[in-house]
This record gives C-alpha cells, structure tokens and sequence, in this order.
C-alpha cells in the first residue's frame, strides 16, 4: 500500500519525533539488553544485534531482525521521504512482538548461562524506539501532530517512572546474590523469582588441612518426588557417602580425591533434612552436638518455561553446573574444598619405587571407591587410572605416557602426604614425547619416579621423562 501525500516541507513535530526515534535506538545498541543469570556481563545491544543477524532463528531471536526495517524507515525519513510501503512497518513490528519468545542467546541455544532471566534498558529504550519511529512516520503523513506527539512523550515518562519503580521494588527485595546476577548494572527487572532466603556466610574453618565430615542426608532432598529440584552438594558429596564414615575431600578442575576415615565421637556432622519444598543445612561438632553453622535453601522459579531451583544460587539457568553460593559457603565452614595441590616445591627429595597401585575392585559398592596404600579414596578424573608408587614420604600417581597423535600428549604426576593422602603436588611433562619413549615398539612401563623440589623425573622401561612443578596461575 503506497502512502498518501506528505507536507511539502518537514515540521517541528516530524524532527522531534524522528530525532527521538534515533537517539533512543542509539542507546539501546550502547546499553545491555538481558541478563542470563550467569556470572558474565550482559552484552549490549549493537552486539547482541551482530550475534542475532547470523544466529538470531537458532534461539527464537527473531526480534533482532526488525532492525533492517528499522534502519531502512529511518533513512527514508530523514531523507525527507514517507515510507513507501506500509508493510515495512508492519513487518518491522512483528519482529519487534517476538521478543518474549527470545529462549536463549543468540548462537549460544543450550548453552551454559545462554538463558534470558532479566531485562534491561536496552530492551526498554530499542521498544520505544520502533514505537518513535512508527509514531515519526504517522507525524509526516499528517496522522498524528503536536498533541498526539505530547502524549506520547507523556506515556515515555509515565513507563520511564514505572519501570525505576519496578528495579527499585526488586532491588530491596534481592539479597547480594541476585542483585549481582539477576539485576547487575543496567538491568531494569528480573522474571526469575527473587530468593526469599539470604546467605549466611560462615566464620572459616580453623583445620588447615580440612576436616573429615560426617553426612547425614534425607534422600529426599537429593531425590525429590514430582518435578521439584535436587539438591546438590559440594565436594562431590551425595548420599553414598552418607554411611557413617567421615569423608575429606580435595578438587581440582581435571581432577579430585576423596577419602574415608572412620568417624571419631564428636566428629564434623553435615546435617541436611527436607524443610517444605527445600532444605535446611546443620553443620554440628562435638559431643553434646553444638550448631556451628545454618542454611536455608529454598525452591523459586527460574522463569517462563525454566525448571526451578534451589537459592541461594550464583547461577539460576538451566544447564550451569553446580556453582552455588550455599555451597562456597559450606565448604568454607567445613574447611574442605582445598586445592588439590599446591605449586610449592616438594620439601624432601625422594624417588618412589614402591608399588602401591589404586585397587580395582569397589569396596562396600560404592562407585569408584578402592584401596590405596591401606586407605580407601575415591580419586576421580584421570587418577582413577594412573600407577601408584611409595616412598618413605610420598606416594605417588603417575601416568598418561602417550605416543605421537594421542591427544594427551602431556604425563601428569600426582605426590601425596603418605601419612595423611593431603595432595602435595602436581607435575606437568612436556607436550612433546621423548623419541626414545614414544617411539614405534613395545608401550613403555612405570617402573618410577624421582622427586626433588619443582621437578619430577619418570622412570619407564624406555627411559627417563621430566615433568616439572604445575604452576597456578
């Protein structure tokens, strides 16, 4: 539908109404759009416009595809011309009505954090955006004047105060955590329900090295009937290691190790019960049992077609793995949690020759539990399979010889406290295999490994391999 005749020349009206229009998208481009609810900053709109043109369909952004319209209508206007057709604004809105379906980040459908929770002034001021711009065009065709244009103005005014009032009514209500991820800097409201419960952030443990913990967990917290959300806990930590014994663990990011000692009277006691559709968290010492720390996790909705989950969290979309503040907290309160191993070199120099494999059979049917050096761990990642070695200090796991083209082309040697199993060290080798080892022939066999300070030197059957002391960065 072509337009009807325009004025010959352009009104105040018409610059006012047109100028708006471009200022407005141009601060929506500059300014965050929506937030994911993970613990990255939320991208502004000119690139989250780059990321949508290219990736847009795959996660229902086809909003993002009303700014061709947008950028055309407003050329044609500012080169004091009407859109020609109607249906370019028409379409440009259309676009614009989808944005609620938006499910994801654009390029990122299924991704960790890739989930829209919160909403910005971006989002608000490219909305108003489109509405100047159709109202500017309405303006030359002589649909709308002055009056119409101040009611307009009235009705951004009146949605500017609300929308501070919505952010200022949430920001009240949020405790610390949801106002970092689900209401950061620029960000006017959130869809996921706010946690009713706030942190307690424990005073740390005073055992160095950790203390062995006692659980006792009611299974329906771990395994809730229905479609409520699990809780999960740190550590490594669920309800096969709720027997009785006490456990210490240590984690790194490839790999962790979790041992089990009998439990002495008095003894660190994790308590977690069912309390609604949520949990409450003991931590209690001694004999009588004292409290020394407490923690409600409550169930809230994450949001239109989310499951729920548990709070306080440092991530609500689905598909993050656990990273939750109840659980930095409890950790701190247990003094568990440690790095796997520390990048100070080794104290004493030794070579350990001593076979002390990990056992290959699971003990009392708990996965991946087994014998190692008279102690039973559980060690995850790649120690699971490495070969063990004693010496009067340590013991040691070392492994992942690999020849030319394996992907792990880098040994990793594990040292131990032998008295305790506390985790020591970490030793990295070179990318590159040693020709004598990785050559074509029989694979070559542990047979050992020297320590002294921030190096490592692995005996095989084809000859020595160095690794060197891990450093964090």
């Amino acid at each position: 539908m072509t337009s009807p005749s325009t004025p010959a020349h352009l009104r105040p009206v018409d610059v006012v109404l047109m100028g708006a229009a471009l200022l407005a998208w141009m601060v929506s481009m500059g300014s965050p759009v929506f937030a994911t609810g993970a613990d990255s900053p939320p991208l502004p709109g000119g690139g989250l416009m780059l990321l949508g043109l290219f990736f847009g369909g795959a996660a229902n952004g086809w909003a993002v595809y009303a700014n061709p319209f947008f950028l055309f209508a407003a050329w044609r206007l500012c080169m004091g011309k009407v859109p020609r057709k109607s249906i370019l604004l028409m379409l440009m809105l259309l676009f614009a009505a989808t944005l609620p379906l938006l499910n994801g980040m654009p390029g990122m459908k299924g991704g960790h954090g890739a989930h829209a929770v919160s909403w910005g002034w971006g989002a608000f001021m490219w909305l108003w955006s489109l509405v100047l711009l159709t109202a500017a065009t309405a303006a030359r065709r002589t649909i709308i004047g002055v009056r119409g244009a101040l009611v307009l103005g009235l009705l951004i005014v009146l949605s500017v105060v609300a929308a501070l009032a919505l952010h200022a009514r949430q920001w009240r209500a949020a405790g610390h955590e949801d106002r970092q991820l689900l209401l950061p800097l620029g960000m006017i409201y959130t869809s996921s329900q706010l946690c009713p419960v706030p942190l307690t952030w424990p005073v740390p443990s005073d055992a160095p090295g950790g203390e062995p913990l006692v659980l006792d967990i009611d299974t329906r917290v771990l395994e809730p009937a229905g479609a409520g959300p699990a809780l999960e806990l740190p550590g490594g930590f669920t309800k096969a290691h709720a027997g009785g014994a006490a456990w210490i663990a240590y984690s790194d990011r490839d790999d962790s190790l979790m041992i089990r000692q009998a439990a002495r009277p008095g003894a660190l006691l994790l308590e977690v019960k069912a309390l609604g559709d949520g949990a409450v968290l003991r931590l209690l010492k001694g004999e009588p049992r004292r409290l020394l720390y407490e923690q409600r996790v409550a169930s809230v909705d994450s949001g239109r077609g989310r499951p729920r989950s548990l709070c306080p969290l440092m991530a609500r979309a689905p598909d993050v793995g656990l990273h939750s503040e109840y659980g930095l907290a409890l950790l701190r309160a247990v003094g568990q949690g440690l790095p796997f191993a520390h990048d100070k070199p080794l104290a004493r120099a030794e070579t350990a020759r001593q076979r002390c494999p990990i056992g290959s059979a699971d003990i009392d049917g708990i996965a991946g539990l087994r014998s190692l050096d008279g102690r039973e761990v559980i060690a995850a990642g790649r120690m699971g399979g490495m070969a063990g070695f004693c010496s009067a200090s340590y013991v040691v796991l070392a492994g992942d010889l690999a020849r030319p083209g394996d992907a792990r082309l880098r040994p990793v040697v594990h040292v131990l406290d032998r008295k305790s199993l506390r985790p020591l060290a970490r030793f990295d080798g070179q990318r590159s295999c040693p020709p004598a080892i990785c050559a074509p022939g029989p694979q070559a066999t542990l047979d050992g490994v020297h320590l002294e300070g921030d190096s490592a030197v692995i005996e095989t059957s084809r000859g020595e391999y160095v690794a060197t002391l891990r450093k964090r960065p």
